[in-house]
Order: C-alpha cells, then sequence, then structure tokens
C-alpha cells in the first residue's frame, strides 16, 4: 500500500483522483444512497479515462488489493473494507445516434443526463425510478423498468458493450464478437468485468403516446379500504387492452407518521381522458385525495427525488411474484403496522406491489439474456428505511416476512429475487433454470476464473 498509492498518484492523469481517508473530499466521495453495510476503504481513485482505468485495475491485479466499482452510489455492494473503490463519475460521456436509433452511454453517466440527452432528439428508453441511479450498472444487473410492457426489460435492449477483465484487458462484447459475454453482460455484467460503455437501443417518444407524455395517478385510501381497492386495482391491472405500470403501496402519511395508509400511483400511455375511464373504479371507492397528471421522459422520475436521498439505513429487496393476491396483499398491511408499532424509526418504510400490463414487445422478446425473467410483470419492493444501525437484524427480519407472505402459495422452485438488489439469496432463486446457471458458471471460468469481480458463479 505504501508503494502503490505513490505509484498510482505518478502513473495516472492529473485529472484523476485519489482520496484517501484523510483527504478534503473523501467523506463526500463516501456518501451512498443507503448507509447499510458502508465500509471505510483505503482508497476511493476517480479515474477520468479509459486508459486509467486500465491502469488502476493492473496495479490493483498485481498487488493482490480488492477493488469494487461504484456509479451512481445506490448500491449496497459497491463498498470494500481494505481495499479501493472505483469510483466512475469523472469517467463519462453520452453520444445519441438517432438514424441508428442508438445511445453510447460510459462510465459514470447517471439516469437523469440520459433522458435529458434522449429528450432532445425525441427519443426514450428504459429508464430507473431514480435520478441518480447509475445507466450501466441498471441496465447490466437486469433493469425492471415503467417502459418494460413496451420495450422489455433493460438487458434487452443493450446492443453492445465493453468491459475491462479484472486482468486488465478491455474486451468488447456484441453479437458479431463475444457473443456469449454479451450474453451474461445482459443481466449479471457485474459479475464478469467493470463494464466501462454500452450501447443501447432507442424509441421514438411517440411509441408512449402521440406526443410521448404519459399519464400519472395518485389515489390514496384509508386502510379500512384495502380490500375493496385490492379487488378494484386487481381487474385493472390484467386488462391487456389497457396499458398501464404502477405501484400499489403500503405506507404512512406524510406528516402524519403513525397512519397507514395505501396509495396508487399508476402511470397510463394515452389520452388523460382514457385513464380517467380505466381508473374510474378507484375512484367509484371515494379516496381520501386524488390527484393526475402529466409528465413526460425528461421528467420521469423528478416526483420520487425524495427516494434518492443519500444517507440513513435503506434496506431495499424486489421479489418476482406470479400473480396478484390481494388476500395476501391485505396480511402485508399487518406486518407493515406491526414494523411501526414496534420500531417508530421506520416509519418511512413502505411495501410496494409493482405490476406492469401484461403485455409483450416482439423485439424484446427476441432477445436472450442471462436474466432470465421474461414472462415477470409484477414484483413486491420493499424499502426499510430506518436511522438506528442496531436495527440490521430486525429489519432483515421484516423484509424476509414481507416477502415470505407475498410467496405463500409459490413452490420454493420458483422463487425470483432481483439481481440488482439481491446477492444473498441463493444464486437459483436469482437465476432462473439449470442451464442458464450452468452457461454463466462456464464463462466465469474463461472471464473472471479467479474471481476478481465478486465469487458468483465459481
Amino acid at each position: 500500500m505504501e508503494e502503490l498509492l505513490p505509484s498510482l498518484r505518478k502513473d495516472l492523469d492529473q485529472s484523476s483522483v485519489i482520496l484517501i481517508k484523510q483527504d478534503e473530499g473523501f467523506k463526500d466521495a463516501l456518501k451512498r444512497w443507503s448507509d447499510y453495510n458502508n465500509q471505510i476503504p483505503l482508497a476511493i481513485v476517480q479515474p477520468s479515462s479509459e486508459a486509467d482505468i486500465v491502469k488502476l485495475i493492473r496495479e490493483l491485479a498485481k498487488t493482490g488489493v480488492p477493488y469494487v466499482p461504484a456509479c451512481g452510489g445506490h448500491s449496497t455492494y459497491s463498498t470494500v473494507k481494505d481495499g479501493f473503490i472505483i469510483d466512475l463519475r469523472r469517467y463519462k460521456d453520452i453520444v445519441v445516434d438517432s438514424s441508428r436509433n442508438t445511445v453510447t452511454v460510459k462510465g459514470g453517466i447517471l439516469m437523469k443526463e440520459l433522458q435529458l440527452a434522449l429528450a432532445k432528439e425525441n427519443l426514450i428508453t428504459t429508464v430507473a425510478n431514480g435520478n441518480t441511479v447509475g445507466v450501466i450498472p441498471y441496465f447490466i444487473g437486469g433493469g425492471i423498468n415503467s417502459y418494460a410492457p413496451m420495450v422489455g426489460f433493460a438487458c434487452e435492449n443493450i446492443i453492445s458493450a465493453k468491459m475491462i477483465t479484472a486482468a486488465g484487458q478491455v474486451v468488447e462484447a456484441s453479437s458479431d464478437q463475444n457473443s456469449d459475454l454479451l450474453w451474461a453482460i445482459r443481466g449479471a455484467g457485474q459479475h464478469f468485468g467493470l463494464v466501462i460503455e454500452l450501447v443501447i437501443r432507442t424509441y421514438p417518444k411517440t411509441l408512449i403516446s402521440e406526443d410521448g407524455s404519459r399519464q400519472m395517478g395518485t389515489y390514496i385510501f384509508g386502510i379500512d379500504k384495502a380490500e375493496a381497492v385490492c379487488k378494484a386495482i386487481s381487474e385493472i391491472i390484467m386488462d391487456a387492452k389497457h396499458v398501464s405500470v404502477g405501484h400499489f403501496m403500503i405506507m404512512t402519511m406524510p406528516k402524519a407518521p403513525s397512519q397507514q395508509i395505501l396509495l396508487i400511483a399508476p402511470q397510463y400511455f394515452g389520452l388523460a381522458e382514457k385513464m380517467a375511464e380505466v381508473f374510474r373504479p378507484l375512484l367509484d371507492l371515494e379516496p381520501m385525495m386524488q390527484m393526475q397528471n402529466t409528465s413526460t421522459f425528461e421528467t420521469h422520475s423528478d416526483h420520487l427525488a425524495y427516494l434518492c436521498d443519500k444517507g440513513d439505513f435503506k434496506r431495499f429487496s424486489q421479489t418476482g411474484l406470479q400473480s396478484f393476491s390481494p388476500e395476501h396483499f391485505v396480511k402485508l398491511v399487518d406486518i407493515h403496522r406491526q414494523l411501526l408499532t414496534t420500531y417508530p424509526d421506520t416509519e418511512r418504510s413502505c411495501f410496494t406491489f409493482e405490476w406492469h400490463t401484461p403485455t409483450k414487445n416482439e423485439e424484446a422478446e427476441k432477445v436472450d439474456t442471462s436474466f432470465g425473467n421474461k414472462g415477470v410483470d409484477f414484483w413486491l419492493n420493499v424499502i426499510l428505511w430506518y436511522t438506528n444501525p442496531s436495527l440490521h437484524e430486525q429489519m432483515g427480519e421484516y423484509d424476509q416476512a414481507a416477502r415470505k407472505q407475498m410467496r405463500h402459495d409459490t413452490v420454493e422452485s420458483a422463487y425470483i429475487s432481483y439481481t440488482n438488489s439481491n446477492r444473498e439469496d441463493p444464486v437459483e432463486y436469482r437465476y432462473k433454470g439449470d442451464d442458464r446457471l450452468s452457461k454463466l458458471r462456464d464463462l466465469k471460468k474463461i472471464w473472471d476464473p479467479k474471481g476478481g469481480f465478486t465469487k458468483e458463479f465459481l
């Protein structure tokens, strides 16, 4: 370590930055979306070029010092003790090619930057529900998204990639070159190397609607209407004639943290008048509060800015579901109430059922990926948000309780855990099918045999 840092300071370009604990800026660079499992590294290196990333990884490989990449800071896995964080915020670029309907994204580009660049060209692609989420890690980890009914998962829209291996080798993957590696990157890229560039498929904004806008709704109900609301929403989300996505949440009323509420936040791809008609059954139940507004692609996640706040402890899991069970969802209310009663510090925690109208995009259907969750249109999202560090174990138990409730009628072989927010569940939950796992293990032996980028598949 004594020789490594001076050597890196000499070899890397002056525009690259190396921070250690004593340096001004180290603490700020370490901030993440969640302080859960946030460890103190030996150094944070912010390379400014591909060449410097290669130099850095080669030097770390020689010395055996562990490292992890970081982009938007939302992952609880972008942390390491007695190692280096490779922070990509200084290496970033985005190039839109409207003639080819593609966008090339490099390094630490964040979701809002992607949206703004595409909006200028009247284009869209899949995006996460968070302006500060890193584009590349989101895409290579699967990419559940609001536009899935029309364009599929994010990983299904990766055309090609550039990756740096643990040995410091730069490789490119496309349908014509290292195609098996491209397959792995589409859903499991974080386990094979540092993906520094993606070429992503884009679409005209008119795919959303005539003017490229979407309709957003908010319906708030008291807990006493849980059964009626569940019945109404279950009929709406299964109607393939009307494409919608959304979140059905159990949470607390803002500024009244002891009051549980149900909040439905649908997104509808069509005219405002038509959305009002489709979601009329919810209005008939007389919500405590209701509103509808129009949103654009560039403002996709602006209303969720509070969820991107850094700090505090946040545990986030996503569990694939085969269907929506009103009976099981109503029972989640009791688990959430018990959580609030036992630990008042968790008032910002919520349980969410996320739906995507079960429609299929023909182009996405043709793309084979390591992600392997085609046909999974429903997800349970659990956000446990707290400030007391002594509650880690208890919050893990509540996460498991919520997931168990929604998996109640599911055989274990059909369990699905979203790869981008879970590395603790058995790998069979995260990558489905023996053939898929066998192929991933074979490819791991080729591209990352020593486990420089996690020990997964070894």
